[in-house]
């Protein structure tokens, strides 16, 4: 059993021995007979000799690493004599002022390194992706030379999933699109006795603009994620390198099913939000003095065939971004359950920046 004894009472140094085994057992009587030593003589140099210590297991080393790191006047510090150099090496041998210092502060990174540093991350962002729509081009290619290589199966359960079960909630983004267009734009024109030209408004924004891109926004919060989450937990549990295994392409065997299916519903879906948006348009109409058989009549006149068109281009455009963009992100997901969160979350942010910035390319290219 280890003891600590007291060698030096009487003179200007105090000095005790710890001996024997320092273990959990005893150590609580020893440390507080130590603490209370020091206390009692907080102006004396102290010499703990540990050369009798037979076996210390890790209270001790706490025992010794506390007696050394202990904060005392100039004069009055702690030596520890006489450790086993084995023994020696698991006590740290810190300035007690280096513990409690300030820990060091990063590196003060500027506002030009920042930028730099977040601009080689979108380069090298915007590479991987351009690589992987090449990939998915050539899949696109395959499939239309060769039977049997679209899982339709596959194609139309995604598309059921990412389509039919979505319908509800576009139908009601849809109608409520076309309810606040036209009362916003009513209540400026009613100024101007131009009402009837709410119908132009309502019109050309949901078949050109709103529908395509309220339709992708829902189908990017709603299926890009689920893509991405999807085809994430799959590389997690590793179940992408049982496919590398087999001799399976994961473009071919994931990700051509959901790019196929992504770009049959988004324009379904919108034709859908298209319809209840005017007829929410027409809805709020009627209490400006404009009926639905008006209405009607107005809007053959006001929109063609060209504005439905361009509306579905963008809708099959913005389906296969955002299914390209979660098939992406799923597949760059990295180890553990966290990874796949953010890539999923990744994968909405990225979906719907995008969906936004070809929104604009359209409508400034598309503008005749």
């Amino acid at each position: 059993m280890a003891a600590m004894s007291d060698d030096s009472i009487e003179t200007e140094d105090l000095s005790f021995a710890l001996e024997g085994r320092l273990t959990a057992s005893n150590i609580g009587p020893i440390w507080a007979e130590a603490a209370q030593t020091l206390e009692r003589n907080p102006d004396r140099r102290v010499v703990v000799d540990a050369s009798r210590l037979d076996y210390v297991d890790n209270t001790g080393i706490a025992l010794l690493f506390d007696l050394k790191r202990r904060r005392r006047p100039k004069g009055a510090e702690i030596e520890i004599q006489g450790l086993a150099p084995n023994l020696a090496t698991l006590v740290p041998d810190e300035d007690p002022e280096d513990l409690t210092g300030a820990a060091p502060q990063a590196p003060f990174v500027g506002v030009f390194e920042q930028i730099g540093r977040a601009t080689e991350q979108q380069i090298t962002y915007t590479q991987r992706m351009l690589a992987f729509l090449g990939n998915c081009g050539a899949a696109f290619l395959l499939a239309t030379r060769r039977r049997g290589v679209v899982r339709w199966s596959e194609t139309l359960s995604v598309a059921t999933e990412a389509g039919a079960n979505a319908v509800p909630i576009v139908l009601l983004i849809g109608f409520l699109m076309g309810v606040i267009i036209a009362f916003e734009i009513g209540l400026v024109a009613r100024q101007f006795g131009a009402v009837i030209f709410v119908v132009d408004g309502v019109g050309v924004a949901m078949l050109r603009e709103l529908g395509p891109l309220m339709t992708a926004i829902v189908f990017a919060g709603r299926t890009g994620a689920a893509f991405a989450a999807q085809i994430g937990t799959q590389k997690v549990n590793e179940e992408i390198n049982a496919i590398l295994t087999f001799g399976l392409d994961p473009i071919h065997f994931l990700v051509l099913p959901r790019l196929l299916a992504a770009v049959l519903v988004v324009p379904l879906l919108t034709v859908f939000a298209d319809v209840v948006g005017l007829f929410g348009g027409a809805l709020v109409l009627v209490s400006f003095d404009i009926g639905f058989v008006q209405f009607y009549n107005h809007l053959l006149g006001a929109v063609g065939m060209n504005d439905l068109l361009v509306g579905l281009l963008k809708a099959a455009v913005f389906g296969f971004a955002i299914a390209a963009i979660g098939c992406e992100r799923g597949l760059s997901t990295g180890a553990g359950a966290t990874s796949v969160g953010l890539s999923a979350t990744s994968a909405v942010v990225t979906s719907i920046v995008w969906v936004v910035v070809l929104d604009g390319l359209f409508t400034v290219l598309l503008s005749g």
